[in-house]
């Protein structure tokens, strides 16, 4: 016998069990390899999916409810610890298939560096990607300590992809 998850805490509250059906894939990305302050956001996507059972099912704005919504929820990626550029080329690859199964990807983090390969492989299937970033820091750096694969390197990157015009920061 299998128990509904729907409200278990352990997927993202009334998701879908049906991928095909779904429109969008949530998936985990648990990496903190890179920070430098307070390591811990490798515990954010399931913390995010536990406390995902307290919100609002409906909007009075959209006049909906998330039951009216398809999506699934596949888990946690399986990212090798320790190994950022390793993980970033698992994250591109989920990333990619869910972009060709035609669905929006909606990933729970993790450190910012795991943003790059989605900035990456979202812009490659649409090229007038904007991004609007919201942080306390721009994490606009070449490098952190001497390395480039660092929570404070991915706007920067993005800029170098996307160009920095498509860039609205804020915070």
């Amino acid at each position: 016998m299998k128990l509904d998850q729907k409200y278990s805490g352990n997927v993202f509250i009334l998701s879908s069990e049906d991928y095909a059906a779904s429109k969008a894939v949530i998936y985990g990305m648990p990496m903190d390899f890179t920070v430098s302050f307070r390591p811990g956001s490798r515990f954010g996507p399931p913390r995010i999916r536990e406390v995902s059972v307290g919100l609002e099912e409906y909007s009075p704005y959209l006049d909906r409810s998330l039951e009216d919504i398809e999506y699934f929820d596949a888990g946690d990626l399986l990212l090798p610890f320790g190994n950022a550029a390793r993980s970033l080329d698992i994250i591109g690859e989920f990333v990619r298939d869910v972009l060709k199964d035609g669905k929006m990807p909606v990933g729970l983090g993790g450190e910012h560096l795991v943003s790059w390969p989605i900035f990456q492989e979202v812009y490659a299937k649409y090229p007038d990607l904007a991004i609007i970033h919201f942080d306390a820091h721009a994490d606009l750096r070449e490098q952190y300590e001497g390395e480039p694969l660092s929570h404070s390197t991915p706007l920067r990157k993005a800029a170098g992809l996307i160009g920095g015009k498509n860039i609205y920061q804020f915070g």
